[in-house]
């Protein structure tokens, strides 16, 4: 059968069914940033484990996902999706159970790996269902817009669950969304496109290991200090592991990511946007969140509703996004970074000189940006990557996100609000600043609206022409 006529089995009903994956990793994600102070107090953890219960998620959510490419290009991608979802609804059940704090960090592990596969699947399905191009950018509009609406509504929803029924009732309630997302998804079938392709064990170990070093060390480091031997031993460890990672892959004949991708400078930029905007975006509602409670004394459910502007905004910028046309796509991103730079700076010169509720409007500005880009920059990047190897791709793509995410929990979770929100959100500006140097710069590489550094000549699996 042809790629037609598997997308015309992607029914309105199939898109729901894997926008419910984005929603349920990215509420995940946030949900718990509220909810910290409450589970650690439960669990009596410490500090450092507090920032382990967010990075214990993202780490192996961020490893796993070039895996979850190779996966879905050799298996397929709907029965990736089918399978990663099921393990989701047991993982979520496993983070209801603990008793203690590296309990709930294991179970995290383990759901940050389920979501792994579930992510970049979810991209990949519509990419292979939805061959029109336009009708595929109005589906990744509505894909970005739940994803939207999850980060808009999960500091308050985790902060109304966690205050009045408790902080294990935010994995709960994933296990009946997950039963319905596989209810809606089980006719969707798509051919593999590469059964050839190959896991291989010995770059995803090292690529492991460099990234739970990175974070490690930068988690310590800022509770301890980075001359503390331990934190120059994980900083020597990461370094250690990136080299052989990069040896590794350099030799493979299967590389984790095929060498196609590697040879188009365009979308490779944008990836490198697409971490920054991590940092900025997801960096900011953490931020938020603690200072909230640690600095102002709010619990849960007033931290909850502390930062409805902000979340309100995300989602309007999401709405924005769903109506944003390919040929002005590349002028809105522009525009959003540097409205996210002037939010980021704006919030942090006011948490010093201005009063709480000015500084928690000007959030807005911080908000509207993230959810243009959020969907905005993954359409991009989808346009650009070569459609042999779009699962590849799409795991390169929420891979370089989740980084981003894993070190703004690490870097933004450890500064501390010595002077208020004046550092962690200047780093968010310069982030946001940062991801318009980097599209600007692919844009210019790429000249016009088509691929104009996307290979000339068939792709074959391990990105060799």
């Amino acid at each position: 059968m042809n790629e037609s006529s598997y997308a015309s089995r992607l029914t309105a009903a199939g898109v729901v069914a894997v926008s419910i994956g984005n929603f349920l990793v990215a509420f995940d994600a946030s949900s718990v940033n509220v909810a910290l102070p409450s589970i650690t107090a439960s669990l009596q953890a410490s500090p450092a484990e507090q920032q382990w219960f967010l990075d214990a998620y993202t780490i192996p959510l961020c490893v796993f996902l070039l895996t979850a490419g190779v996966a879905g290009d050799r298996f397929g991608v709907a029965r990736v999706y089918r399978v990663s979802t099921a393990v989701f609804a047991v993982a979520s059940l496993l983070c209801a159970l603990p008793m203690s704090g590296w309990q709930l960090i294991a179970a995290r592990v383990l759901q940050g790996a389920s979501a792994s596969f579930m992510l970049p699947m979810t991209l990949s399905i519509l990419t292979k269902g939805i061959p029109d191009l336009t009708r595929r950018a109005r589906a990744i509009g509505g894909w970005g817009v739940v994803g939207g609406v999850a980060i808009a509504t999960a500091p308050l929803a985790g902060g109304l669950i966690t205050q009045f029924v408790g902080w294990r009732w935010l994995f709960l309630v994933n296990i009946p969304v997950c039963v319905f997302a596989l209810v809606l998804i089980r006719g969707f079938r798509d051919p593999v496109a590469a059964p050839e392709r190959r896991f291989t064990v010995l770059p995803q170990l090292l690529f492991c290991l460099a990234l739970t070093f990175l974070a490690g060390s930068l988690i310590e480091g800022a509770h301890s200090s980075f001359a503390n031997p331990v934190v120059v031993a994980a900083l020597v460890g990461f370094a250690v592991a990136l080299g052989a990672l990069a040896l590794t892959q350099a030799k493979a004949t299967t590389p984790l990511v095929p060498r196609a991708l590697f040879t188009h400078r365009p979308y490779l930029l944008v990836i490198l946007s697409g971490g920054l905007y991590q940092i900025g975006s997801y960096g900011s509602l953490l931020v938020l969140a603690l200072f909230l409670q640690q600095e102002h004394g709010l619990n849960a459910e007033q931290a909850g509703y502390a930062a409805l502007p902000c979340c309100v905004a995300w989602l309007c910028g999401n709405l924005l996004a769903s109506r944003v046309t390919p040929g002005v796509r590349r002028r809105i991103i522009l525009t959003a970074t540097l409205i996210g730079g002037v939010g980021g700076a704006s919030v942090a010169v006011l948490s010093v000189t201005g009063s709480l509720g000015a500084t928690l409007a000007a959030t807005a500005l911080i908000g509207v940006p993230s959810g243009l880009l959020a969907s905005l920059l993954s359409a991009e990047a989808m346009h650009l990557c070569p459609p042999e190897i779009s699962g590849a791709a799409s795991g390169l793509l929420n891979t370089s996100r989740q980084v981003g995410m894993t070190i703004a929990i690490a870097v933004l979770g450890g500064l501390g609000f010595a002077y208020q929100l004046l550092v962690p959100m200047l780093v968010v500006a310069g982030a946001f600043l940062l991801v318009g140097v980097s599209c600007l710069s692919a844009f210019a590489l790429r000249g016009d609206h088509g691929r104009a550094d996307a290979p000339k000549q068939p792709v074959t699996a391990d990105g060799s022409r």
